[in-house]
């Protein structure tokens, strides 16, 4: 790859050609009720009731800074006016589609609550109790958070730009103590991010500079993929999973890429060596199949396909694996198996009828 096709948005990479292969993914069709395509068969329709758990995942609509191709990170930018319409575009997406939600969680980024917010406004959903937590804040880029990723690849070179931005362990440079972008110097890290310990360091700095003593938590200056995964896998593990998810609740989770690819490196099993290879299209609602352990996409009426449509990079295959569970989407499976409607159960036999 070029350097230039890795300009896109921090959460975008190069596009994905040929890699997926022949993966592909089970696209929710029916504008009534949810449906799953079988791997060679007729589409099937689902319970029109959401009992059991539910997960959507999406990510933040576009910035202006990712249109402009600049690091974003932590820093706080709203939603340029497309991602605006994207956001709203999907909450009409997931409303004609039936889909409800018990609980939100989003980061502390104006983008990703603003998304939450517009697609619930057009679900009319505005009461849901929303959870915010920085733990699923996007990557934090350090110094080259704002900067011109053009101008950073001109300036380093093509194999250190691919390094910060690519390597599942490498950090870009810190950002300093007393830097604006520094979330030391924010106050709704200095105030309400009290589940990190005390830094020395920053203490010390904080105390001399300030003529008293001050105690400072540790809050990152740069960040890995890694470490960005290192916070908000654990907070789906022990807050989302336990509080919503085990408790039947349907759950929407609005976030950033990299947030989003290492939830997703733990939902689907993405092994590590791929996961820098995920891209996540921006206000795309992303369906995860607990059962099968894989994404679901929904059918948005304009007859493209979604690989064609959606850059998903090389990582992909993993997202869009078959059912593991062949009663699921297959054509086979007994009603007595599955909850189903009256009608459900007629269009069954009929299709049963049919394949006999």
């Amino acid at each position: 790859n070029t350097t230039a096709d890795l300009f896109n948005d921090e959460e975008e990479e190069e596009e994905s050609g040929d890699i997926i292969g022949k993966v592909t993914p089970t696209i929710i069709k029916s504008a009534d009720s949810p449906v799953c395509r079988a791997s060679n068969g007729p589409l099937i329709q689902k319970s029109k009731s959401q009992s059991s758990s539910t997960i959507v995942i999406i990510r933040h609509g576009k910035t202006e800074h990712n249109k402009l191709g600049l690091f974003t990170g932590w820093e706080d930018v709203p939603l340029a006016e497309e991602g605006v319409q994207e956001a709203k575009d999907a909450g009409r997406l997931l409303r004609e589609y039936g889909f409800e939600f018990d609980v939100v969680y989003v980061s502390w980024l104006t983008r990703a609550i603003d998304t939450a917010l517009y697609v619930l406004d057009e679900m009319g959903t505005l009461w849901l109790p929303v959870i915010k937590s920085w733990r699923l804040n996007e990557r934090m880029y350090g110094r080259l958070t704002g900067l011109s990723k053009k101008m950073v690849a001109q300036k380093h070179g093509e194999e250190q730009f691919k390094a910060w931005r690519r390597g599942y362990k490498v950090r870009p440079p810190e950002v300093s103590s007393f830097s604006p972008n520094y979330p030391g110097n924010d106050e709704r890290y200095t105030k309400y991010m009290d589940d990190v310990p005390y830094s020395v360091s920053e203490s010390l700095i904080r105390s001399i500079e300030g003529n008293r003593i001050q105690l400072h938590r540790k809050l990152p200056k740069s960040e890995s993929l890694y470490d960005c995964m290192s916070r908000t896998v654990p907070f789906y593990k022990e807050a989302i999973y336990p509080e919503a998810i085990a408790q039947g609740k349907r759950v929407l989770i609005s976030s950033s890429e990299n947030a989003i690819r290492g939830l997703l490196m733990h939902l689907c099993d993405i092994p590590e060596e791929e996961v820098t290879g995920l891209e996540i299209p921006n206000g795309v609602p992303l369906i995860f199949d607990l059962k099968s352990k894989c994404l679901k996409l929904l059918d948005d009426g304009s007859g493209q396909d979604p690989l064609d449509r959606y850059e998903f990079g090389r990582a992909g295959k993993y997202l869009f694996r078959n059912c593991l569970i062949e009663e699921e989407c297959g054509i086979d499976f007994e009603p007595d198996q599955m909850q189903l409607s009256e009608q459900d159960a007629a269009d069954l036999n009929f299709l049963k009828s049919r394949k006999a």
